[in-house]
């Protein structure tokens, strides 16, 4: 196959599971347990009807997941996840991380950290908020909402003093909700 159709493919594919795994499993009969994980085997199911004409497996899910600039999913023997942005109702467990990096990063709009700034940081329609380590990162987050960007920076090392649990899933850093106090603009 040819490789910017397997990118696009990659990309078609890698949002209808995201939306299949964060969103609506419920919708196809899909059970997650307690950490997000789903049953292998029922997911290939499902994603080899939705793109009928192209066999979806596990060695193509783990090239998928490789290609991937942004790590989104994680398989686990015969289970696979999505890391985090979950908008379920059943809370998803992540595990707890005693050292993130001492400052973690959030991107934003100016409207948004205005409020962010008076109110804290909230995960909104999601289970967590989103973190990262890479301000380049934070960066790109923010612009797919506006070309006025704006960067927030996390004490992490005094959030955690005050006992503020930070989750890390893949390459993202998560917290329930960051409070004013540790948040400044960058």
């Amino acid at each position: 196959m040819h490789t910017t159709h397997r990118k696009k493919l990659y990309i078609r594919v890698s949002k209808f599971l995201s939306y299949l795994l964060r969103h609506n499993p419920e919708k196809y009969g899909i059970q997650l347990d307690s950490y997000g994980y789903a049953d292998l085997e029922k997911v290939l199911s499902i994603l080899n009807k939705k793109f009928s004409g192209i066999q979806i497996d596990k060695i193509f899910l783990i090239d998928l997941i490789r290609a991937s600039e942004k790590v989104r999913f994680e398989l686990n023997q015969e289970k696979i996840r999505a890391y985090y942005g979950h908008s379920l109702t059943k809370t998803i467990k992540m595990p707890k991380i005693e050292t993130p990096p001492q400052k973690l990063f959030h991107g934003t709009t100016k409207f948004n950290s205005e409020k962010i700034l008076r109110e804290g940081l909230k995960s909104k329609g999601r289970q967590y908020v989103h973190l990262t380590d890479n301000i380049h990162t934070a960066e790109q987050v923010a612009r797919r909402r506006t070309d006025n960007s704006v960067i927030l920076e996390i004490d992490t090392r005094q959030a955690i003093i005050d006992g503020i649990n930070f989750y890390k899933s893949g390459d993202m850093y998560l917290a329930d909700f960051i409070p004013t106090k540790y948040i400044k603009i960058l």
